[in-house]
């Protein structure tokens, strides 16, 4: 048995308003009687969230404040990955008191510095970590190179606010939207390009409409780039509440990143009901899409291969579609705070 009155330290680096609602769901509805004390970085330009009416049971601040952790005496502490060393210093003091989660979510590509890392990095790891916490089976593969034990590994680290995504009815319109920041790596500009040449080649498809959310460097030059196209409309990063009604009015979500460790977006995506297309390298495709069942995945090194994607897509019926976005809201469901609340507190379990 464990005090009724637990206390969950969270070291994390710029806190987004997904992993908030998690920690809001552990202590308001799973742990009513606990405390949860988040410690960030500063928010980034790109994903300006705002945090408003924050429950009574949890406090935020910044890294100055962590003075003060041995009157407050936390029961389990979450580090988000191993690059502060801050937190790396905290983690390494506590591991021996309580239980100390370390997230990864770097998926082994076996790169040389991967190697590397599992000869030098795991001993290093082990000694300021008793778990790991991994979103899915790419990250799994890494730590277990790392010298973590599948006893020590949980699953499901990221989980989107599935609730404040789902709906009930159905409305269709002829829309795919991008939201995420845009920048390169994500390669927003190959989904304008690519959008804007079928629709000019094809002009059965000219009923189609794309939206474009997102801060950064892309931004303003793809505004001007494809100004001139009347079914291409940019727009700024926007809160979660407010994209829930861009999601609803929207039948495809597509995302054509070179390299997305995970992004939650996606689950967001597929809770809303829309379709996707993310690329073979898209980390959250392994839990939200079945390639043909609710969307396409596509090769993310072949522009032509992510063009033929998106047509077929786009030429499939209405009815086509639709019963695509319910199969996403499906898949989005094994997922959700509840879940993730229960994979959190397991290690208070651990022999």
């Amino acid at each position: 048995m464990h005090p009724q009155k637990l206390r969950f330290l969270f070291l994390y680096s710029r806190l987004p308003d997904y992993f908030y609602r998690c920690v809001e769901y552990l202590v308001s509805v799973e742990y009513p009687d606990a405390l949860a004390w988040i410690v960030c970085h500063e928010g980034e330009d790109d994903a300006p969230y705002r945090f408003e009416g924050i429950t009574p049971n949890i406090r935020i601040s910044s890294k100055a404040e962590l003075q003060e952790i041995d009157s407050w005496n936390p029961d389990l502490i979450y580090v988000a990955g191993w690059a502060d060393k801050k937190y790396n210093k905290i983690a390494g003091r506590w591991k021996a008191k309580v239980p100390v989660i370390l997230g990864v979510d770097n998926p082994w590509k076996g790169t040389i510095k991967q190697r590397i890392a599992t000869i030098f990095a795991g001993n290093f790891l082990n000694n300021i970590a008793t778990h790991v916490w991994v979103p899915g089976c790419r990250q799994y593969e890494f730590v277990r190179r790392l010298g973590f034990s599948p006893s020590k590994i949980l699953f499901h680290l990221y989980c989107a606010d599935s609730r404040k995504f789902y709906r009930t009815d159905m409305p269709f319109r002829k829309r795919i939207i991008y939201a995420g920041r845009m920048v390169a790596y994500k390669r927003p500009d190959w989904l304008t390009e690519v959008f804007a040449s079928l629709i000019t080649t094809f002009p059965e498809l000219g009923d189609w409409e794309l939206l474009m959310v997102g801060n950064g460097p892309l931004y303003e030059p793809l505004k001007q780039q494809y100004g001139g196209f009347s079914q291409i409309s940019m727009m700024p990063f926007t809160q979660p509440e407010k994209l829930v009604e861009l999601y609803h009015d929207s039948c495809i979500f597509c995302m054509p990143s070179l390299n997305e460790h995970w992004g939650v977006v996606a689950h967001e995506a597929a809770a809303a009901g829309l379709a996707l297309l993310l690329s073979d390298s898209y980390g959250a495709a392994s839990a939200f899409l079945i390639h043909g069942f609710n969307g396409y995945v596509f090769r993310s090194k072949e522009k032509y291969h992510f063009q033929q994607q998106l047509l077929n897509l786009m030429r499939l019926e209405e009815q086509d579609l639709t019963t695509m976005g319910k199969r996403s809201r499906q898949l989005s469901a094994t997922i959700n705070h509840t879940t993730w609340s229960a994979n959190l507190t397991s290690v208070l379990n651990d022999a």
